[in-house]
């Protein structure tokens, strides 16, 4: 994990790179403040697979993804946790819980590297929760979110799976490759493990995709495409 403390110069760092500064302006997250909101922000790089939030402790940040994808799970009893879905940029993570200090965060695993712009909300919970224009924007952030998670799983239930499965397809793939655990893949598509394995077998026998170490490589994005827009997604 890196971390990028919020500098007060936007500069090009010396290797030419954007510096936290720059991100921060660049993505428009500053602006959702009445107030300045650097000196409690930082950028956060996680890598492949690593925790971001995990469960067993109180949550003390809100998370704005602006780069990769992450996987949110719910944890049960027994300790298994199931995938309740992926979150691409622009997300907003964390807000429940600066609402409600005492709940219980659930656990978040980066899909592919990702970067957050994260705020310390120990430090200024008070003056988050004054803010109307911040609260303005959790409130826009938590529609646009549930939208899209009530409509995914619409077109679960009305469209087939080879249908949702290239949308997902297009949604999660990295440079043209799936790199999903396909037990979780199936428990996303609401499918069996077998049946998701049939469909991928066809999918590959007709030039679709093919099985890379990585995972499944896009071969004919005009066919994934054709698939994926007979689902009316926004």
């Amino acid at each position: 994990m890196n971390d990028y403390p919020i500098p007060r110069t936007s500069e090009k760092n010396a290797a030419g790179r954007p510096n936290a500064g720059q991100i921060l302006e660049e993505s428009g997250f500053f602006s959702q403040f009445s107030f300045d909101i650097r000196p409690y922000a930082r950028v956060r790089e996680y890598e492949k697979d690593e925790s971001i939030i995990v469960s067993t402790s109180n949550l003390t940040r809100i998370l704005y993804l602006i780069k990769g994808t992450a996987k949110l799970y719910s944890q049960h009893q027994n300790g298994r946790q199931s995938l309740i879905n992926f979150f691409t940029p622009p997300s907003f993570l964390g807000v429940p819980e600066l609402f409600e200090e005492s709940k219980q965060p659930y656990p978040l695993v980066a899909q592919t590297r990702c970067r957050f712009i994260e705020v310390d909300t120990a430090r200024c919970r008070a003056l988050l929760l004054q803010d109307a224009l911040f609260l303005r924007f959790c409130c826009s952030m938590a529609l646009k979110q549930n939208a899209a998670q009530n409509l995914r799983y619409m077109n679960l239930t009305a469209y087939p799976c080879r249908n949702n499965f290239a949308a997902s397809l297009l949604f999660l793939q990295n440079d043209g490759i799936l790199s999903v655990k396909y037990v979780e893949l199936a428990e996303y598509l609401a499918v069996s493990y077998r049946h998701l394995m049939h469909l991928i077998s066809e999918l590959c026998s007709e030039g679709i995709v093919e099985r890379v170490p990585k995972g499944l490589r896009i071969l004919n994005w005009e066919q994934v495409y054709s698939l994926a827009s007979e689902i009316q997604e926004k």
